[in-house]
């Protein structure tokens, strides 16, 4: 079958003013050695000269797809890329990051027929030269695949951290039909809940010990720059998704209790980002959170899935989120407890909090 019909790969880069990065990031893809992949290119809206390069650098190569959209946001144009790809996996690209120098082949020497997502390494970079920063959370195995039939994605999240990114995933398309998998509409913060919902439902999840994707943290106008009200409202709709679609309409005893545990872990982040921006929100913005925080509240079960602190952690969170945001404030710590200190501010929450 000719490459143009029927690709492996779509590689899906949604655009918004992105003429500063886009030549380097579609470059990235073209020097890929493996060839057979699409890629969509989408331009949302852009106000700069985004669209003309996407036209320029694209034409006369059958590989990549232009599409334009008024402006709708990173979901609805990831979700049109979604719509519009051919190929059998589908791997995210953002604007202004690069995929390393023979990923694409990578990914393909680990795949069999069973895979449903599979991650590299993602790394974080600066400036012109590319400086190594860091990188983003991976298995501490490096190389380990997950059956997952218990969560283990989920669990090793809680445990000791994985990052909820979409991007430097190579997803089966046949996974994401099944399960009708989209990201959420006009909200920010929307790869919380594709992490989440696509490790939940997902039987067959591998990590690579290979470095596939390069994040760059010097853009000036990405979202995560930006903070404000918006931001905690994603936030808590994304909550109340999580609460609303997999823990109250759960009857599988064991599946409702790791989303019981990863609802906690939730709160904990959107409590730590609320104090942290505190300055940013207003009444109104508090007066939500409070609410939703004592909406979103969880009975305990039977089950055993984390560590001890960790269980109790999240115990005791659970129902510190059930008081005003002043009180919280005042008891709430982010880590599970490793110091005097801190248990003592466990104790009060389990014990003294009326």
């Amino acid at each position: 079958m000719n490459l143009s019909e029927k690709p492996l790969i779509s590689i899906i880069i949604p655009c918004y003013n992105a003429e500063k990065y886009i030549h380097s990031c579609i470059g990235s893809v073209i020097d890929q050695p493996y060839k057979n992949w699409e890629c969509v290119l989408i331009n949302d809206g852009s106000k700069d000269k985004t669209l003309e390069i996407l036209e320029e650098v694209s034409s006369g190569d059958h590989r990549f797809k232009v599409l334009s959209q008024e402006n709708q946001g990173l979901s609805a144009t990831r979700n049109l890329g979604i719509e519009n790809a051919k190929g059998d996996y589908l791997f995210f690209l953002d604007s202004d990051d690069l995929i390393a120098e023979n990923a694409l082949q990578l990914f393909i020497d680990e795949l069999d027929t069973e895979s449903e997502i599979l991650t590299g390494i993602t790394l974080t970079v600066n400036g012109e030269n590319l400086e190594k920063i860091s990188q983003l959370k991976h298995p501490k195995e490096g190389d380990i695949l997950f059956g997952n039939n218990k969560q283990e994605v989920l669990l090793r999240t809680m445990e000791s951290g994985l990052a909820p990114v979409a991007q430097n995933r190579l997803y089966s398309r046949l996974f994401l039909e099944k399960f009708n998998l989209k990201f959420k509409d006009g909200i920010l913060h929307e790869d919380e809940l594709w992490f989440f919902e696509t490790m939940f439902l997902a039987t067959n999840v591998k990590f690579i010990d290979q470095e596939t994707y390069l994040y760059r943290t010097d853009n000036a106008e990405s979202i995560t720059k930006n903070i404000g009200e918006r931001n905690l409202n994603s936030y808590l709709e994304i909550l109340e998704v999580v609460f609303q679609k997999y823990y109250q309409n759960n009857s599988d005893p064991y599946k409702k209790a790791v989303v019981e545990r990863y609802l906690q872990y939730l709160k904990k982040l959107i409590i730590d980002f609320s104090i942290r921006e505190k300055s940013k929100l207003g009444h109104a913005a508090r007066l939500r959170l409070e609410g939703t925080l004592k909406k979103i509240h969880t009975h305990s079960d039977e089950f055993k899935l984390l560590s001890d602190k960790n269980e109790n952690y999240y115990k005791a969170l659970n129902k510190l989120s059930l008081f005003s945001f002043d009180i919280i404030e005042k008891h709430f710590f982010k880590n599970p407890v490793n110091s005097i200190r801190k248990r003592y501010k466990l104790f009060k929450i389990k014990y003294l909090l009326k």
